[in-house]
């Protein structure tokens, strides 16, 4: 008879990372002709992005276009929103609501969901049309983070 040693079983105390795999986009530069602006995010906005990557999700920035002289996200013939997350492969695009990227996808019927940060500020999620569902998820995902579950 062999006596086999003893395996400690951890994976019920290893931490899950709930959005592993999930890439999520947020504005990194604004870009005009050939000018490109850098963005400056708030502590807020740069505090959830640790919590999302803490979930095991990759933050990815992209530019987001200027029409004007304003830092609103321009919504073309081809919806930018769609373009973007089409193009570096994103399941969400994230903001806060002190930054006017991707705000006017909200009145064009797109998916957005927020959550509020300290300080009054708003964390808003957006999706491309046909990312309803994931979007729930996400939020939930990064709400069960949040709150350390």
């Amino acid at each position: 008879m062999v006596e086999v040693p003893l395996v400690l079983n951890n994976t019920s105390f290893t931490a899950t990372q709930m959005l592993a795999g999930w890439r999520i986009g947020f504005v990194g530069r604004y870009v005009r002709g050939g000018h490109a602006e850098p963005v400056e995010h708030s502590s807020a906005l740069r505090r959830a992005f640790d919590t999302l990557r803490q979930a095991g999700a990759q933050l990815v920035a992209v530019d987001a276009q200027r029409a004007d002289d304003s830092v609103e996200f321009t919504l073309q013939v081809i919806n930018e929103i769609d373009d973007l997350v089409t193009r570096h492969r994103l399941d969400a695009l994230v903001s806060d609501d002190l930054s006017n990227a991707f705000h006017d996808a909200c009145l064009s019927g797109y998916p957005s969901l927020c959550e509020p940060l300290e300080e009054g500020v708003q964390l808003r999620f957006y999706g491309a049309r046909w990312s309803r569902d994931s979007l729930a998820a996400l939020v939930q995902a990064y709400r069960q983070q949040v709150a350390g579950m």
